[in-house]
């Protein structure tokens, strides 16, 4: 039985990074960049207006400006300012040739043709032609993972098809001869499959989504099932070394490499990671809190290495606000736990856990406590916190109409 942190280190020497592939714009938000990005050209490309106003010469003064014409945005001007003139301009616009300062239209009076601008204010209000960046500068690295704004910069920079890192195929195996569809009233002994949502909603903020089966405990179908151009194999179930837990026996039989296949983990002792040349695999003991534990202490860290993403493992040094719930073991223990904001400050609470069974101690689940031996303990955050419920703000009594 090996530690948590020497699983995390022999996943990440046998895990490599997918190869790269173009796609639409759209379709790479989440992916990460294979190259770097250069700018198409400059930015802005010309000396352009901050602000509604008017703009004037370098060697004006605040006086009495003859209005010499209007330059909306979008508009390149067609002659250069002259001494003594003021030309209105719009947010956005080009200056013209010789202009070299706006002035706010709130600070100006405008008579007829005429403006009057007795103030001249520090700021310019002029964004400077490639004050943002020159053509050919990196404006995102390789590496960059696309989000909401890498997608506005792709978009101005003409970029509509960027090259990325290819996200994983993943294939899903729940085995058991207990497993029934969610939507099946289970006869007894029987039981709803649980660990397919579950996986399934786990993936998908990597933008990924996953071929998912049910077998029976049959070694032909596991093995059947594990042929294929997947990239990413994880089996439900079959994880322990009972009579009926066949994954690592299938695994080994179709060729795969067994790295290891017991981890000083509570929950998830049982887990095993295997390798077949670029595929890999994990059989997950079938417990859902230890399929929510194995995805996150070790599957994810596979994952992202496969997507070319910084792997998260930070931890958080955290209040637990009901720490007499938490027990230590010989084992090394995550144990779920929901962290709140509370009137500015981070706290966690343990969530009650009778069992590896127990689904319900998952709700709202947003981080784990990592607790050793000695009952020292730190805070794995996996997702943000939302306000914890006692501090949120009351829902406002709607009117009554009358």
């Amino acid at each position: 039985m090996i530690s948590l942190d020497e699983a995390r280190r022999t996943v990440a020497a046998n895990i490599s990074m997918l190869g790269a592939q173009d796609l639409s714009l759209a379709a790479s938000l989440g992916s990460v960049l294979a190259e770097d990005l250069l700018s198409d050209a400059d930015y802005p490309c010309a000396d352009r207006s901050m602000m509604d106003g008017y703009v004037v010469g370098a060697d004006a003064i605040p006086g009495e400006f003859t209005v010499a014409g209007e330059i909306p945005a979008g508009d390149v001007p067609d002659r250069a300012i002259k001494h003594g003139e003021a030309m209105r301009i719009f947010t956005g616009a080009i200056l013209p040739t010789g202009g070299d300062r706006v002035l706010m239209q709130e600070q100006c009076v405008r008579e007829g043709g005429s403006v009057r601008i007795d103030h001249f204010p520090e700021p310019l209000f002029i964004r400077r032609k490639s004050s943002e960046a020159k053509a050919g500068d990196v404006v995102l690295q390789k590496g960059t993972r696309i989000g909401a704004t890498e997608m506005a910069i792709l978009a101005q920079i003409g970029h509509v098809k960027p090259s990325v890192i290819r996200r994983p195929l993943v294939k899903h195996i729940a085995t058991g001869d207990e497993l029934v569809a969610p939507g099946e009233t289970p006869i007894p002994g029987k039981i709803r499959d649980t660990n397919s949502s579950l996986l399934a909603g786990l993936l998908a903020p990597f933008g990924l989504s996953m071929e998912s089966s049910r077998l029976a405990d049959d070694p032909e179908a596991m093995a059947e099932s594990t042929k294929g151009d997947w990239d990413l194999l994880l089996i439900s179930g079959g994880a322990s070394v009972g009579d009926h837990d066949h994954g690592s026996d299938v695994l080994r039989a179709s060729g795969f490499t067994i790295h290891f296949d017991k981890v000083n983990l509570r929950p998830g002792k049982p887990l095993t990671f295997a390798t077949r040349g670029n595929q890999a695999a994990f059989v997950i003991p079938g417990n859902p809190v230890s399929h929510f534990v194995c995805y996150h202490v070790a599957i994810r860290l596979a994952i992202e290495l496969m997507c070319g993403l910084k792997p998260r493992w930070d931890f958080l040094d955290l209040e637990i606000t009901n720490p007499n719930l938490i027990k230590p073991n010989p084992r090394e223990t995550f144990w779920p736990a929901r962290t709140s904001i509370s009137n500015g400050t981070l706290s966690t609470e343990a969530r009650p856990w009778s069992s590896s069974g127990d689904t319900f101690s998952l709700a709202e689940t947003n981080a784990l406590i990592r607790i050793n031996p000695q009952a020292n303990h730190q805070t794995l955050l996996l997702d943000l916190p939302h306000p914890c419920r006692s501090t949120q703000a009351p829902t406002p009594s709607l009117p009554t109409d009358h």
